[in-house]
C-alpha cells in the first residue's frame, strides 16, 4: 500500500431523524440469536438539505446475541416538498460502560430523479440512541476538500 495517496474528507451533518416505533413479534432462541421486528410508526427528520415526515412505514429487524443488536433497517422519508425516498440502514447496537445504548449504521439512500437525486450516490452513516418511544439519529456524509 503506497503512502502517498492521502485523501483530505470532513464530515457533514445530512439529517436529524426522529422515529416511533412499536414491538410487533419477537423469536427467541433461533440459531441466530432473538428476533424482535419492530414497525416505524412515523415521525420526523431535518438537516440542512432535507426535512419532512417519516410515514408510518418500515420496519426495523433487529437481531440480539450476546455481543450485541444488529439492525436490518428500511423506512420512508417524505419530504416538505412531497417528494418520496427510501432510505436503508444497517447496524450494531452495543451497551457502553455507562449503560447507555450506542448505535452505529451505515446506510443509502433512493430518490428519484429531481430535487434529491444527489443522495443517490452517498454512503450515509449516523449514530443513535433510543428514546422513549423508537429511536434518534444523526445521519452523516463524507465530504472531501479540494
Amino acid at each position: 500500500m503506497s503512502d502517498d495517496i492521502h485523501v483530505d474528507a470532513a464530515i457533514e451533518l445530512l439529517l436529524i431523524l426522529s422515529a416511533r416505533t412499536h414491538l410487533v413479534s419477537t423469536l427467541v432462541g433461533t440459531p441466530l440469536g432473538d428476533r424482535s421486528v419492530f414497525d416505524v410508526d412515523g415521525g420526523h427528520f431535518e438537516g440542512p438539505q432535507l426535512r419532512g415526515r417519516v410515514p408510518a412505514s418500515g420496519g426495523d429487524w433487529v437481531t440480539r446475541t450476546a455481543a450485541g443488536s444488529q439492525q436490518d433497517v428500511r423506512l420512508l422519508l417524505e419530504t416538505d416538498d412531497g417528494i418520496t425516498i427510501l432510505l436503508r440502514y444497517q447496524g450494531k447496537a452495543s451497551q457502553r460502560a455507562d449503560g447507555l445504548i450506542r448505535i452505529e449504521v451505515a446506510g443509502s439512500f433512493e430518490a428519484p430523479q429531481g430535487r434529491y437525486a444527489w443522495l443517490n450516490s452517498l454512503q450515509a452513516f449516523g449514530l443513535g440512541t433510543p428514546t422513549q418511544d423508537g429511536v434518534r439519529y444523526q445521519f452523516y456524509r463524507f465530504t472531501r476538500d479540494r
